[in-house]
């Protein structure tokens, strides 16, 4: 029911009476609407697949033909386990120009990439095989058959193979290896061909094919062995051990062991032996070609009770029930961005895409597959193999074409720069194209001259051959021509050039060392493309770095000197960016930790003390300390009594640790000079004795740093211990300084600056972070919730949304004294929706303590035409804190697109997608899932033609927002917990006032060619927010008299509790007044008052400072969040 939506009904304190009115003030969630889903894509394949494991969300996919019969896929899934990404070959067999082959190295015992394999043999495309001997002799496990030739037999229990008939017809079936050896009449079964090893008492045989590695090992170490070595039909040998003699075309060699050796010994130097082998295949046809893996995934359409417990990296094969269609599937595992599969789930994926039978081949590591583009000469890995690289496999299934007929038939068009959104281009710049010509077979044809152009044709022009020089915002096609062949690719033109940001904030390169980077550029609504090196001007200390331009939209900087730095200006057209380069590091001592009395004690949720103890060098300082206090996360802390600014610009930061390998994890606080915080974590002290602790320093802080703490912490609620840690010997390793200058941003006009929020429209409430706890009732983390809670009462939002980190632990007295809190100060006067942040399960690891008091962890509901979405990141990840709210945010926003009723979107989580703050560790966990958010909220805008959508978040204790492909997103401060971000940029406590307009229309400007596009409301007008910081006073930083013609600064600072003092600008909210000969404004307005005579004095808000115009007196009158100051100021 709606009513446990509202808090306060939680609570029991109010009357049936009251709960309906609360169940009439807020609408039933749309989720519980039970219509399906409607969606605008109705030509995709469905986003949500519904099945007994639960729900599966299809986040990506692309298909495209890479030869005659041959289709190339990708899939990107998401579900409660994880991410899935995974390729697929989908095989046309009945097409006659297609085949599939064996790919290996040519001989049995040898291991190679299968792309080796592939690109020598001529495939178009191929996975890995079979399971192999690894680290040993590298033979396959399974019978291999290459143009219908046996090349070697299978393992025992080892003999299920998948294959093609001589009738072009794929199956699965086991292989048997029918053979024998005749001598002195009489006929021996063969036991093994070119087999890793051979089975008791039998006879295995090596050809030529078995390649050069040991066969000391295939009698599996038995005492009875006979070898006889056979040349032209004749034996030259033998031997009563194994020997590794090369085995040339014309020979081969026989191997016995027990039985078979006493078989063998039978012969002498001089007879005559032959042998015959084929294959024995059961349940099937004769193969054409055979490879053999384990175990059968599906079998008659059924898919097999195979494991379903280990997931890894997956390759397999299956086909068709009429098998006239092979598909090759390859599941990447072991990778954040790819969890793997089990052989259950492989099954399940195999008998979706079309497997009636599927047959499971190599894994893991192994798990490869190559394919060429269409015009393409070269198969390309296509997956992203587990162990980093290619692994050298011995077998593999290659996909031929016959050769076309060489004629142009069409041409494949693309971008040389490879980066994301190169499809993409700002007006005035360029973006290079190139082409590759096919025939009817898609193989590669040599192309001449080709005519470039677009369509439509006003977008932009070519300036020469392949580079296109954008003019004006749109989309079109990019269109290459040769005689009457065409060839397309996509061209977005972006709104104008607003922001250009090289991708790091930083190189440090060791002497004689290289590294790359390139440059974005940015429209005013978060668009972005990358800027083509013949775009970017460049300027830099040539005797520190030389930079090249690369083909693929990259720089490349190469270290000219031992040590040193050099600050790389990019400019693109009038835009200005800065990339700090430095040269070499040297490792500087900080402190060698010899005086007690220059360190203090402190720990949260623990106790402990600090001495001096021997130390690595002399004396360090040891921390006894007691972790078995509390469950939740606790920290032993050393402090510098006095501040320690460390030296230069620190990369790392060091220290000695002796540990008992109880498996602490260490950690450093330090402090930029912008007052940031950063949380600096490192490894887990898993180590008996000494061993250095280095920790990288992020890019992004602002130097020079000061040491905060050095901390061991523990955030396993099971691991109960006491323990010591010495420290000795602090360094830091600093790279050559460089001064870098600041670039300021623009206000985004989300935040509301000398306004408020109209009657026009309706308003929430926001806050964020307090992290109270109940042993402290009455700490400033709760005096400011309170306040903040007050001031939200005083300013009647129409509900509340408290957005995770309320409590500091997941005790249920923490969460008794947060309800309390809310009763007392907001009790039933509007409904409160409050979502778990990471601290809702600090300590207890779940939410059991918050579910039993506050009752849900998410909400979907819709209020006064906008959609909210709230939702539950308490483990950092929406996945793994409650996968169904994401497949229920992507129904919701699939039909809030196409409901008219629905006006736009909030969202609404406690991390952000992205950290605003330099060390990035203030955002959700999972990168993968913080771009599929911010790709659906995207699609949502477009899809729905410009309707509204936001994205809100606590977590990272500072205020900001930012803008990507069209969409806001922001961060709310902190209302209790101190700031982690710059007093200058958003890091002060705070609460926000939304405001939002009814009557909002869609927006014209709704996809990345339309950016510049206007619209009776513009793209944020339809929500505004309000940012209130949390006060205890407000002064104004001015001169007091100011000459005509002089132009001053003036500042107002705001204060808040703990000595916080930040200065009154955005990201918030302040309402500049003043006297009547005052003007108070910015650009043209502004130029004109300064000419109407009007005046004494203009005051610009745009760079905060006053100009006296003629002799008089004003006053200046500063305002936020109801706390005002004025200043009077005289002209003479």
């Amino acid at each position: 029911m709606i009513w446990s939506f509202s808090l306060f009904l939680a609570f029991g304190s109010v009357t049936p009476a009251l709960a309906e009115s609360a169940q009439t003030k807020l609408a039933p969630s749309s989720i519980l609407d039970e219509r399906p889903a409607q969606s605008s894509k109705k030509d995709e394949p469905q986003t949500v697949l519904e099945g007994e494991r639960g729900r599966t969300l299809v986040t990506k996919g692309h298909t495209e033909q890479i030869g005659a019969g041959v289709e190339f896929s990708t899939f990107e899934r998401f579900d409660a386990r994880g991410w899935i990404n995974g390729e697929m070959l989908k095989v046309d067999l009945s097409n006659p120009s297609v085949s599939a082959d064996l790919l290996h190295p040519g001989v049995v015992s040898k291991a190679e990439g299968i792309s080796k394999s592939a690109n020598r043999k001529g495939a178009i495309a191929g996975v890995n095989g079979d399971f192999f001997d690894i680290n040993n002799t590298n033979a396959p496990l399974g019978a291999e058959i290459e143009s219908g030739k046996l090349v070697k037999g299978a393992q025992p229990g080892r003999e299920q193979a998948a294959g093609i008939t001589a009738e072009g017809i794929g199956q699965l079936a086991a292989i048997l290896l029918e053979g024998s050896v005749t001598f002195h009449n009489r006929n021996h079964s063969l036991s093994s061909l070119n087999q890793s090893t051979i089975p008791a008492n039998g006879i295995g045989v090596y050809t030529s094919l078995w390649g050069a590695a040991s066969r000391s090992g295939v009698a599996n170490g038995s005492g009875t062995v006979q070898e006889v070595k056979v040349e032209n039909g004749k034996v030259v040998e033998m031997g009563s051990s194994i020997s590794n003699h090369a085995i040339s075309e014309n020979a081969f060699i026989l191997i016995g062991r027990e039985a078979g050796a006493t078989i063998l010994q039978q012969l002498k130097v001089g007879d005559e032996v032959t042998i015959k082998y084929s294959p024995k295949v059961q349940n099937g046809q004769p193969f054409q070609f055979a490879i053999g893996g384990n175990p059968v995934l599906v079998k008659e359409g059924k898919v097999q009770p195979v494991d379903d417990s280990v997931t890894a990296p997956r390759t397999a094969v299956g086909f068709s029930a009429d098998g006239k269609e092979m598909y090759l599937v390859v599941v990447d595992g072991r990778q954040a961005s790819s969890r793997g599969m089990t052989l259950f789930e492989m099954g399940e994926l195999m008998k979706e895409f079309g497997s009636f039978h599927s047959l499971n081949l190599d894994g893991g590591g192994s798990s490869t597959m190559v394919a060429r583009a269409a015009g393409g000469n070269q198969a390309n890995i296509k997956n992203n193999p587990s162990d980093g690289t290619e692994r050298a496999v011995p077998n593999g299934i290659g996909i031929f074409t016959e050769k076309g007929n060489g004629i142009l038939s069409g041409f494949n068009v693309t971008t040389q720069s490879k980066l994301e959104h190169s499809d993409r281009v700002f007006p005035g710049l360029t973006r290079n194209y190139t082409a590759a010509g096919y025939d009817n077979a898609y193989d590669h044809v040599q192309v001449g001259d080709i005519s470039w152009g677009t369509l439509p044709g006003d977008v932009g022009r070519f300036e020469k051959d392949g580079v296109f020089r954008a003019e004006k915002p749109g989309t079109a096609k990019i269109e290459g021509q040769v005689e009457n062949k065409k060839g397309t690719a996509p061209i977005t033109v972006l709104a104008g050039l607003e922001q250009i940001k090289p991708n790091v904030p930083k190189l440090g390169l060791a002497a004689g060392a290289t590294d790359i980077f390139h440059v974005n550029g940015y429209d005013k609504n978060g668009y972005t493309a990358p800027i083509e090196p013949q775009d970017v001007s460049l300027d830099f200390d040539s005797s520190v770095i030389d930079v090249q331009k690369n083909a693929d939209g990259t720089f490349t900087v190469m270290a000219k000197t031992d040590e040193g730095s050099t600050l790389i200006t990019v400019t693109v057209n009038d835009k200005k960016a800065y990339l700090p380069v430095t040269v070499g590091l040297k490792t500087e001592t900080v402190s060698e930790m010899e005086a007690l009395s220059e360190w203090r004690f402190s720990s949260a949720r623990g106790s402990g003390t600090i001495e001096t103890a021997a130390g690595r060098t002399n004396n360090g300082i040891k921390v006894t300390f007691d972790f078995t206090q509390s469950t939740g996360t606790r920290t032993a802390n050393i402090h510098p009594v006095q501040p320690i600014i460390l030296p230069g610009q620190p990369q790392s930061i060091g220290v000695w640790v002796k540990g008992n390998g109880k498996g602490e994890w260490m950690s450093f606080t330090v402090r930029g000079a912008d007052g940031s915080t950063h949380y600096l974590y490192g490894p887990y002290v898993t180590w008996m004795g000494w061993k250095k602790v280095e920790i990288p320093v992020p890019q992004g802080v602002t130097y020079p740093l000061e040491l905060r703490t050095i901390g061991a912490i523990e955030t396993n609620k099971a691991k109960q211990y006491t323990d010591e840690l010495v420290y000795d010997d602090l360094t830091v390793k600093v790279s050559p300084t460089v001064e870098v200058p600041v670039v300021p941003e623009k206000a985004d006009p989300l935040v509301m600056q000398n306004e408020d929020i109209g009657s026009d429209r309706w308003k929430f409430a926001v806050m964020s972070d307090s992290q109270f706890v109940a042993s402290s009732p009455n700490s400033q983390q709760v005096k400011l919730a309170r306040e903040s809670l007050r001031e939200i009462v005083k300013n009647d939002p129409e509900f509340l949304l408290v957005g995770g980190d309320l409590v500091d632990t997941a005790y249920p007295a923490d969460f008794e004294l947060a309800k309390q809190i809310l009763e007392e100060e907001v009790g039933g006067k509007f409904p409160i929706y409050y979502v778990p942040g990471n601290h809702e399960i600090m300590g207890t690891g779940n939410l059991d303590n918050f579910m039993n008091t506050f009752k849900e962890n998410k909400y979907f509901f819709t209020h006064k035409g906008t959609q909210f979405a709230l939702l539950d990141s308490s483990t950092g990840s929406f996945r793994t804190s409650d996968f169904d709210q994401l497949v229920e945010l992507k129904k919701t926003l699939e039909k809030a697109a196409n409901d008219p009723a629905i006006k736009n979107v909030v969202i609404f989580g406690h991390h952000p997608t992205r950290d605003p703050l330099s060390i990035q560790n203030s955002q959700l966990s999972d990168r993968k899932e913080a771009e599929l958010i911010e790709t659906w909220l995207t699609e949502f805008r477009e899809e729905s033609g410009g309707k509204g959508v936001i994205y809100l978040s606590g977590h990272a204790h500072t205020v900001n927002v930012d803008r990507v492909d069209g969409v806001p997103y922001m961060v709310v401060g902190p209302a209790g917990k101190a700031p982690y971000g710059s007093a200058d940029d958003g890091g002060f406590y705070a609460w926000t006032m939304f405001g939002i307009d009814p009557t909002a229309i869609p927006s014209k400007a709704n996809g990345p060619e339309k950016s510049s596009e206007q619209s009776p409301i513009h793209d944020t007008e339809w929500i505004r927010a309000k940012v209130n910081p949390l006060l205890e006073g407000v002064t104004i930083d001015a001169q007091s008299s100011v000459s005509i013609g002089q132009t001053i600064e003036v500042k107002g600072i705001g204060h808040q509790a703990g000595n916080l003092n930040f200065p009154l600008q955005y990201p918030a909210s302040v309402n500049w007044s003043g006297s009547e000969h005052v003007f108070i404004g910015t650009g043209e307005a502004l130029a004109k008052a300064k000419e109407s005579n009007k005046y004494h004095a203009v005051f610009d808000l745009a760079t905060g400072t006053l100009t006296g115009i003629q002799k008089g007196e004003i006053t200046l009158v500063v305002e936020s969040n109801g706390v005002k100051a004025e200043k009077t100021i005289t002209i003479s």
